[in-house]
């Protein structure tokens, strides 16, 4: 699956997976004491969902660069749209931003392949 001779299609596919890796940070503030371990559980599933999905992105970018470029950078605007009002600016910059990086790298192996 990751046999490509385009740099720029290696390089957004290891950011993404790069990416995702970083997200499974936020899973580590599930861990409580005061809960039980089945409510932890079910709490670093329901944090492990964002990561899952940025990986599932990354293997249908991967296939179709185009395609990934589109939905990364929906996901980014949809992203700083929804949380605009709620979020402080580096929840942005740390989570929209790399889908929109992400965007443009697939972009560029979009038009190198061509």
């Amino acid at each position: 699956m990751f046999r490509s001779s385009n740099k720029w299609l290696i390089a957004a596919t290891s950011t993404g997976i790069c990416f995702a890796l970083a997200l499974l940070i936020f899973a580590g503030d599930v861990f409580n004491k005061n809960q039980s371990a089945t409510q932890t559980i079910l709490d670093l599933l329901v944090h492990f969902i964002p990561t899952a999905i940025v990986l599932f992105l990354v293997v249908i970018a991967h296939q179709r660069p185009l395609v990934g470029s589109i939905i990364c950078a929906i996901n980014g605007l949809v992203y700083i749209i929804t949380g605009w009002a709620n979020l402080h600016w580096t929840a942005h910059v740390l989570i929209a931003g790399p889908l929109l990086v992400l965007s443009m790298l697939y972009i560029m192996a979009y038009k190198s392949n061509k």
